[in-house]
């Protein structure tokens, strides 16, 4: 696909519906001349050969029922799905010559999927280019969000260019982008508003953001006071994938006596993310937290994680001053 411009100047590929920048709805029309006209129902191009738009599917009047393999300003390069005897060309929705819905697999030319549409995008993209919704999901778990950057503006945790995107999969932060975060659409999409778990998806959306405020502060975390606490970031990180988490707890848990809870144990970059999530969501209050520690006779160092990670917080508020 070409690269173009939107309307208002924003980077754009041919045949996609809208700018991801900007959301504005986009029509190719047969501006040239050169393909030999537009569908009646959209506007967008199509050739006199066509039966069918491959934009909207609308049967058009001058095409025949005879497979279309070429034509003039396409390159029909695959097969149709369903076997028609015509050719397609990405990413074409629908077959020019039998009018039926293609399916197209996108995960190379995209970075993740439209939580919406499930057609591909990219991590920058703001708004889908196939059905013009919020490619990030976001809009999908705002209450989450809001409550989430509530708990770090209590916390006193300066905020960060961090981006949550609802992505299928599994949630998680790439060490090589620390500023996207991941997370798992399934606990929201396909659900009604009163099904979502909005508690334990804050409590995973905080968990993650622990790992992406490590990553932004690797130098620190291969500090000598962050490995006492916490241990050695960099060992080999060997964690299951499909373990479960009991993200809406907001009580540190009795056992295990030097971790905040079991899955803290996996690894120490796990280890930090729990201790972040709990120094979230409690405010960062650590007189209450110490109090709760005594009570479940946790070891010293858990104390001395709570206590690593508030100096360093307070650290960074003073550098910004």
């Amino acid at each position: 696909m070409g690269r173009t411009a939107c309307p208002v100047g924003h980077a754009v590929r041919k045949w996609w519906h809208h700018c991801p920048a900007c959301d504005r709805s986009l029509t190719w029309g047969d501006t040239s001349g050169r393909i030999g006209g537009e569908c009646e129902e959209c506007g967008w191009a199509v050739s006199p050969l066509f039966g069918h738009c491959p934009w909207c599917a609308t049967e058009q009047e001058e095409g025949g029922e005879r497979p279309v393999r070429e034509a003039r300003g396409f390159t029909l390069d695959t097969p149709c799905d369903w076997k028609c005897g015509g050719r397609v060309q990405y990413p074409m929705p629908h077959c020019p010559t039998c009018g039926r819905h293609q399916y197209w697999r996108e995960d190379r030319r995209f970075e993740g999927t439209c939580p919406h549409c499930d057609r591909g995008v990219d991590d920058a993209m703001q708004w889908c280019p196939w059905c013009g919704r919020d490619a990030t999901g976001q809009d999908l778990m705002q209450r989450a969000l809001r409550r989430t950057r509530r708990l770090l503006l209590v916390s006193r945790i300066r905020p960060w260019d961090y981006k949550v995107l609802l992505r299928p999969g599994v949630s998680g932060v790439d060490p090589k982008y620390p500023n996207i975060v991941e997370i798992e659409q399934r606990y929201v999409t396909g659900r009604r508003r009163d099904e979502i778990p909005w508690r334990m998806l804050t409590g995973l959306i905080t968990h993650e953001l622990g790992h992406s405020f490590l990553f932004r502060h690797w130098r620190w975390a291969k500090s000598p006071e962050f490995r006492r606490a916490f241990g050695d970031v960099t060992k080999a990180y060997r964690v299951r994938d499909d373990g479960w988490v009991d993200f809406q707890r907001r009580r540190v848990a009795i056992a295990p006596t030097d971790h905040v809870s079991a899955y803290a144990t996996e690894h120490p970059q796990e280890d930090f993310a729990e201790t972040f999530r709990f120094f979230v969501t409690r405010h960062g209050r650590l007189r209450d937290l110490f109090a709760e520690l005594g009570r479940k006779r946790k070891g010293v160092v858990v104390y001395q994680k709570f206590l690593v990670l508030q100096e360093y917080v307070a650290g960074l508020r003073r550098r910004s001053r």
